[in-house]
């Protein structure tokens, strides 16, 4: 019974990253699928990687994908938004800021619940 609820949490972690990656392909139908697979496994997993590990993360999805960089797809307009709405929260929207929010709304999109 443990072995299957490993596999089975194991399994979630991939149907996640291809929920993301299939929302990847269907809105940039021309990007080749290695492409929408590396965005999408980088791009659903940066959020909850510690800085400490990011060198060791990065290292690994460029093994997996060679001489691959693939730009993370923005939503201008949102990140307006996000800007707005922390200037008016006299908050600093700085870039860093502005991106981990992003990241936030990326994640609860595949998640129901962050804990």
């Amino acid at each position: 019974k443990l072995w299957f609820q490993r596999c089975v949490w194991g399994l979630r972690a991939i149907i996640f990253v291809l929920v993301v990656a299939s929302a990847l392909k269907r809105s940039d139908r021309g990007r080749p699928e290695t492409e929408v697979l590396m965005r999408a496994l980088r791009d659903f997993n940066i959020p909850k990687i510690i800085t400490d590990d990011m060198p060791v993360f990065m290292g690994l999805i460029g093994d997996l994908f060679p001489a691959m960089d693939v730009p993370r797809k923005r939503d201008l307009d949102n990140e307006a938004a996000i800007k707005r709405a922390a200037l008016d929260l006299k908050l600093q929207p700085e870039d860093q800021f502005i991106l981990k929010v992003v990241q936030f709304e990326e994640l609860l999109a595949v998640r129901h619940s962050v804990f």
